[in-house]
């Protein structure tokens, strides 16, 4: 019998195959300890933040509120940048090509909708890329005008219908945005085409319509709000069921005779889901803190916009219904990019 294959005894050293379960152990422990001393470790430098749109928008302002809670819960440097162009693909697919977590995004009704639409161009990547750490908002738009364009929306409206179809031109913050959707579906529910102004952001687009470079504008109630209030903007109609408490007296587009048109953007945060599971979690975690934050919500009030939080999970199923939805959406109105 071979020596590997006896019971150890007295003064016998332990068998080969024992000695080998011994180190596999001791290996396997290694590991675990490895494992565990990364994921305390992290994060261990700067973060940064990424928005993938221009300055001055909503979606920018919610990430600036954000960052500095962000910053003292994880212990290391937040650092919000803009990566604007491609209707939000560009700031993406940078966050994308580092999955290591140290770079996250705002992810919402924008680069995880519109973008990924079958027929859009603009992505080069899938909502399976994508790992969700929480949505943040939900966002009105609203259908704005330079203050001495339009006296009212059935002006709007009369306006579209009256002159040649193509013509009246509407901005959006970016191809396949969800401002460049609603205004497809606006102009099936008035019955005429429009000619669609893609700007790379919710403040461009806004400025482009203040300096009356356009006819109108789709951007977030947040987004206009400060200059409606400053007496540089008018609002036209909400995209909402209801009207705004921000805006008592605008009415909304359900009101004004156009219940398909109702459509309430939304907001949130993202990173690569190529990340280690357990950095995911720790970025989830957080957020979850940052979120639900008292004081981040009254921030997130008074720009204009909802607080409402979902975590990372639920949120990831969110984004696959509102997939479904805006499809169902393009393919009806046969999108352009």
């Amino acid at each position: 019998m071979n020596d590997d294959m006896r019971k150890p005894g007295p003064g016998r050293p332990a068998s080969r195959l024992a000695r080998w379960g011994a180190a596999l152990g001791l290996l396997a422990a290694g590991w675990s300890m490895a494992a565990a001393a990364g994921a305390a470790s992290f994060p261990d430098h700067q973060i940064e933040l990424v928005v993938p749109f221009s300055p001055g928008g909503s979606t920018d302002a919610m990430a600036r509120y954000a960052a500095p809670r962000l910053s003292k819960l994880l212990g290391v440097p937040v650092v919000v940048m803009n990566k604007p162009g491609a209707g939000g693909a560009i700031g993406t697919s940078y966050v994308l090509a580092q999955p290591d977590g140290y770079r996250i995004m705002t992810g919402g009704n924008s680069n995880l909708g519109p973008l990924l639409v079958p027929g859009s161009n603009l992505a080069r990547y899938k909502l399976d890329d994508i790992a969700p750490l929480g949505m943040s908002t939900t966002n009105t738009m609203a259908i704005v005008c330079n203050t001495g364009r339009y006296r009212d929306f059935a002006a709007f409206a009369g306006d579209i219908r009256d002159k040649p179809a193509g013509t009246v031109r509407i901005a959006s913050w970016g191809p396949r945005s969800p401002s460049h959707f609603y205004i497809e579906i606006l102009a099936q529910q008035i019955g005429r085409k429009v000619l669609h102004i893609p700007f790379a952001g919710g403040n461009d687009a806004m400025l482009a319509t203040m300096g009356d470079h356009v006819d109108a504008a789709v951007v977030t109630l947040a987004t206009a709000l400060p200059h409606v209030q400053a007496g540089k903007l008018k609002v036209l109609a909400v995209t909402s069921a209801e009207r705004s408490a921000d805006l008592p007296d605008v009415p909304s587009i359900k009101e004004l005779g156009y219940p398909k048109a109702v459509y309430v953007s939304f907001d949130g945060f993202a990173t690569a889901a190529a990340a280690p599971p357990d950095r995911i979690a720790r970025l989830r975690a957080a957020m979850e803190t940052v979120l639900t934050d008292r004081e981040y919500q009254a921030e997130i009030k008074k720009m204009g916009a909802d607080p409402r939080f979902m975590n990372g999970t639920d949120y990831a199923a969110f984004l696959r219904r509102n997939l479904q939805t805006l499809s169902e959406i393009a393919a009806s109105a046969d999108m352009e990019q």
